[in-house]
């Protein structure tokens, strides 16, 4: 007799096709991403709450689930909608464009069990009611439970505020999927089945409790509190829809996220694999202008927050996203498609140079293309950017190696996304589908490619690359042919482009490497030269304040020892002595050491110090010059007992000397002995902290012991290379000191003389350029020059005579004399001279400033004198002069306090502009006149004055400035003298 049985299924099915198949918490949370992303969420969060029982919640926005759909769907395994790719409703894509689906077998949400073994299910439809459920994962670890047994209590409810008041009845109701329920046959056989489990538990381990005492007690002791689905969309109003899934007893990975746990070895590593896994769980590479075909962007966000009380800390997700642009700058990217035909075509750039805009790699030769439809392979998107390993050889400044070394850190892999969705394992370092690791254990420098420092990913669609398919456990592609193609053609043009472009074997690299070594290494002495210098500026501010706070006490006690010396005996001479030596310590004291070229803010504080430290200097001096004079008059009563004391003195002056930069050298050296044993300490372990985690990945198979060799060999090259850039440079310092070699004043005589060629070369291009300017602008004026006389002629003579036809004139005058020094060119017209007189020049000035004299509270004055005087030469060459110098007393009165004047007067026979303004500093007289020197804060060029000389000059006339009162009416600031040459004065 033929029968027709069907498969019983047992409880513990649903466990190896959930919780066994998932290979990790990060995989299995972006399985229930790729759920929401099927329900057309715009956002998926994973919130992980504190407490004495912590909880996760991850919830979205998608279209959500009523009652019919929760049972019909989500309670049956392996549904047709995910196998057929039956599509989405448009009322439920939320206004989102069409989204292919990222599930293939119905079985994703079995990873929940994953997260932890208790799970309410809460989920909303638009117009519908709140539909929530209870689930035990730990009840289909039973294998003699059968799965039919088992019941899912479910509830609706129309208020959010009713859910809380279910759950005791959903806790009662699941339970008796261990103690039985109503139905007598499904009591008997559920009683059975745990009693026999329990008995099998017993006998493997009897210290831990059955595991049906276990699961009743997480269910009485476990609680839902709506802190945890407080931020779930469509609880605080945000959404009408959505799905949010609550887990309790939440597995090891998730507590390690909390900031309340303490971190160990074990949470640490958790913790760098949840971020590597799920910080770029969307495309960050796709762009508008990246070269893509199936890559796109999702529109889908996602984030991870850890919660300690009410304060979030955000892991992954918003604030935390990482993208294409951040990567613009890297010196190696390669953009491009592999199309149908295996052909790879797209831009490289190598050593910050784009080298090829359609570069073309052929599939092998030995590789042929599926054409079968069940195996043939479909476009893919390919990107990769990576960056010298070495500082020496990389084209980047030290600011974005140091950038891209800390985003590779954090970021870096070569991944693999569909539709815009990351596919695991890919891009994590114990993954190498590529052979990227294993090439390199041949010969990294030729192959060049390192996971830990190349970022990249391939882009398939699931409607381009079916072929392309998940494992079951969502760990990689099925290993068929569409899948073994993709990695020979990858591997290959990794391999071409490590030849062509980037690796030791291409002759890009060796042309350009050397040139780059020898930038990198001027740009490390520069480096270290500014370290230097802002190090000494920061000193010499430090000092200034200080000093600035310190020396008008010392000031003062050297006045009052100046006032009270007293020279007549032996002894007072000698207490003279003792403390004259007191105060040359104290003055000594008050170094400041080198200082900046630029002071900038610290002029006016400097230009204080440099007054006291003068003042004092100057009162020292003659202090030790009234001594001496009082020793040559001196008659000691027993000569060699007073040069005997006169030689214990200076010796115990020199010896308090050297005692004090003993204490300070000994206090360096063993601060220094210190750091340096630290360091040494440090570099020893490195090797061993580094390499660690590579045997535990040998002992888990996840890399073979070739590959483990080579990645060894390679870190050890490495780090030797650091530790000689470490190392070698200190002692090559401690032998010059050895020999007596100062090596600060080498350092500051060669930055001194860097930044003066600097300078001198900075003012050469500066005059290079305005050569070309006046070159370019003297051309053209000629012309315009021609055309503005030629129209002033064509003028009728009422027009011609008026004031704004003249100051027409006389401005073109000026423009072009103003041209004439500073260009060879000789342009049109002849330039009118005349008499010129002082009160001419005064009305012009005033008219010419005089909104500016009202708004600075300045009295703009001149002598009679000045108005009588007279001068023949051209007004468009000498009212700039009286311009700039007006306009730099103008600036300098205006940092001072009122009243503020600005006097044109005569003395001898020479004009005077003098203002009340602070003067010009003693250093700087020398420089005054010369091109770009300038004292000012803002708004100073440094051209005025060297345009004042230069006008003068023309003209046979000489300015200077005054050092001093010279008896004559100027003001006490600034006073500059002129001399015309054949000037009219009043008797």
């Amino acid at each position: 007799m033929i029968e027709s049985i069907a498969f019983e299924t047992k409880a513990r099915t649903l466990d190896h096709l959930g919780r066994e198949q998932i290979a990790d918490c990060p995989t299995a949370i972006s399985e229930l991403w790729k759920n929401s992303f099927d329900a057309y969420a715009r956002s998926v969060y994973l919130d992980i709450y504190d407490g004495e029982q912590p909880v996760a919640a991850l919830v979205d926005d998608g279209h959500g689930m009523n009652r019919a759909e929760f049972v019909g769907k989500w309670l049956v395994v392996g549904t047709e909608s995910k196998a057929v790719d039956s599509p989405t409703d448009l009322a439920d894509r939320n206004g989102l464009n069409f989204r292919p689906k990222q599930g293939q077998k119905g079985i994703g949400r079995l990873s929940c069990a994953n997260l932890g073994p208790l799970l309410l299910f809460v989920s909303k439809r638009t117009d519908d009611d709140f539909i929530a459920a209870l689930l035990d994962w730990r009840l289909f670890e039973n294998p003699f439970l059968n799965l039919a047994d088992v019941k899912i209590p479910i509830v609706e409810f129309a208020a959010k505020t009713e859910l809380f008041r279910q759950l005791d009845g959903l806790f009662d109701q699941l339970m008796e999927n261990v103690w039985g329920g109503k139905d007598e046959d499904r009591k008997r056989r559920i009683q059975t089945a745990w009693a026999d489990y329990d008995a099998m538990w017993a006998r493997e381990d009897k210290a831990r409790p059955a595991p049906s005492t276990t699961i009743a007690g997480t269910l009485i002791n476990s609680s839902f509190e709506e802190r945890h689905i407080s931020n779930w969309q469509v609880w605080n109003g945000e959404s009408g829809h959505g799905t949010a899934l609550l887990v309790s007893q939440i597995n090891f990975d998730l507590l390690a996220q909390l900031p309340s746990r303490i971190p160990d070895a074990a949470s640490t590593a958790s913790k760098e694999k949840f971020f590597q896994t799920l910080s770029n769980f969307v495309d960050p590479y796709v762009t508008p202008e990246g070269l893509q075909i199936s890559a796109k962007d999702p529109q889908f966000s996602y984030s991870v927050r850890a919660w300690e009380d009410s304060t979030p800390t955000t892991i992954v997700g918003v604030g935390k996203e990482f993208n294409r642009h951040m990567l613009d700058p890297i010196e190696h990217i390669i953009d491009g498609i592999i199309d149908v035909n295996g052909v790879f075509r797209g831009r490289v750039k190598a050593f910050g140079k784009l080298r090829a805009e359609n570069f073309e790699i052929m599939p092998p030769k030995d590789l042929l293309m599926p054409v079968r439809a069940d195996s043939t392979l479909g476009p893919v998107d390919l990107y990769i950017a990576s960056m010298e390993f070495e500082s020496k050889n990389t084209t980047l400044t030290v600011a974005q190696f140091t950038k891209f070394k800390d985003l590779a850190e954090r970021y870096a892999g070569f991944m693999m996304f569909r539709d815009g969705l990351r596919i695991m394992p890919y891009g994590r370092l114990d993954n190498d589908f590529f052979e990227i690791e294993m090439r390199r254990s041949k010969s990294a420098g030729r192959e060049f490619w390192n996971h830990r420092q190349m970022f990249g990913r391939l882009g398939i669609s699931r409607a381009r690359n079916p072929n392309l398919k998940d494992k079951a456990g969502r760990e990689g592609l099925l290993d068929n042919n569409a899948a073994k193609t993709l990695k020979i053609l990858v591997s290959n043009i990794l391999m071409k482009l490590a030849r062509e472009f980037f690796g030791s074997a291409s002759d890009i690299r060796i042309d350009e490497l050397p040139e780059i070594q020898e930038v990198n290494k001027k740009a490390k002495a520069n480096e270290e030269r500014n370290k230097l210098r802002r190090k000494q500026r920061s000193q010499f501010g430090t000092k200034l304040k200080q000093f600035n706070k310190e020396l008008p006490a010392f000031v003062e006690q050297v006045r009052r020892a100046e006032q009270s010396l007293e020279l007549r005996s032996e002894k007072g001479v000698e207490a003279a002595q003792a403390l004259i030596g007191e105060l040359k310590d104290r003055r000594v004291g008050f170094r400041l050491g080198e200082t900046p070229p630029n002071l900038g803010s610290l002029e006016s504080a400097y230009k204080q110090y440099r007054s006291d430290i003068q003042s004092a200097q100057a009162m020292i001096s003659g202090l030790d010059d009234r001594i001496q004079e009082a020793v040559k008059n001196l008659a000691p009563a027993k000569p060699r007992e007073f040069a005997e004391r006169q030689l214990a003195r200076n010796s115990t002056m020199l010896s308090r000397r050297i005692t004090g930069w003993r204490k300070r050298i000994d206090a360096l050296q063993k601060e220094e002995f210190d750091r340096m044993h630290a360091l040494i300490d440090q570099r020893n372990k490195a090797f061993h902290v580094q390499t660690s985690p590579l045997l535990e990945s040998l002992g888990r198979d996840e890399l073979t012991v070739p590959m483990l060799v080579g990645m060894m060999n390679e870190l050890r090259e490495r780090m030797d290379t650091e530790n000689a850039n470490l190392f070698e440079p200190y002692i090559g310092a401690l032998e010059s000191l050895s020999e007596s070699i100062d090596l600060e004043h080498l350092a500051n005589f060669g930055m001194e003389e860097v930044n003066e060629l600097r300078q001198e070369l900075d003012r050469l291009n500066g005059l290079a350029q305005l050569g070309i300017a006046v070159e370019i602008i003297g051309h053209e004026l000629e012309s315009y020059d021609d055309m503005i006389r030629a129209g002033l002629d064509r003028l009728p003579l009422d027009v011609k005579s008026g004031s704004a036809a003249k100051d027409i004139a006389f401005g073109a005058e000026g423009l072009t004399e103003q041209l004439r020094f500073l260009s060879p060119l000789k342009l049109s017209g002849h330039r009118p001279q005349s008499w010129i007189t002082g009160e001419q020049i005064f009305d012009y000035i005033r008219e010419f400033f005089g909104p500016k004299f009202v708004r600075a509270s300045v009295s703009f004055e001149a002598t009679a004198e000045f108005k009588a005087f007279r001068v023949y030469d051209q007004p468009s060459r000498l009212f700039p002069v009286f311009i700039n110098l007006v306009n730099n007393s103008l600036y300098w009165v205006g940092i001072k306090e009122p009243p503020r004047r600005i006097l044109l007067s005569v003395n001898k026979a020479k004009v005077i502009v003098s203002d009340t303004g602070p003067g010009v500093d003693e250093d700087d007289v020398g420089s005054l006149f010369s091109l770009f020197f300038t004292r000012k804060l803002r708004g100073g060029r440094g051209v005025g004055l060297y345009l004042c000389r230069a006008n003068l000059a023309a003209g046979g006339h000489k300015i200077s400035y005054s050092r001093g009162p010279s008896g004559g009416p100027e003001l006490p600031g600034a006073s500059f003298v002129i001399e015309f040459r054949g000037a009219e004065y009043a008797e």
